[in-house]
């Protein structure tokens, strides 16, 4: 199964991201900064995460640096004001169902 990537600077959100994505049988790594995910990211398919980390430029650098490594879905509160390159975006609060029909899109075609 893939591995996945969840960058959330909230802790709850976080750890129930990380619980829902383990019990779906994918492997995950967590990161709650854009530095701590650009270490953490090789290997990793897919990343999962919020713009604002918890700046929206944080987020940006790191969509920029992950595009060509990865799959990306953004999970945002607002759509961000200019198109990124990610592969899904989703607006929170998100189903958990739509969530992870959404990662194993993204899974699917990596």
């Amino acid at each position: 199964m893939a591995k996945i990537l969840i960058v959330e600077d909230d802790l709850d959100q976080l750890s129930i991201r990380t619980q829902l994505l383990e019990h779906a049988g994918y492997e995950i790594a967590t990161a709650q900064t854009a530095a701590e995910a650009i270490a953490k990211l090789p290997g990793c398919q897919l990343v999962l995460m919020d713009l604002r980390l918890p700046e929206a430029e944080d987020g940006i650098e790191l969509i920029s640096w992950a595009a060509a490594r990865a799959r990306i879905i953004l999970l945002s509160g607002a759509e961000p004001e200019t198109p990124l390159p990610v592969d899904e975006f989703l607006i929170k609060p998100c189903p958990s169902r739509k969530l992870l029909e959404a990662v194993a899109r993204c899974c699917a075609h990596s």
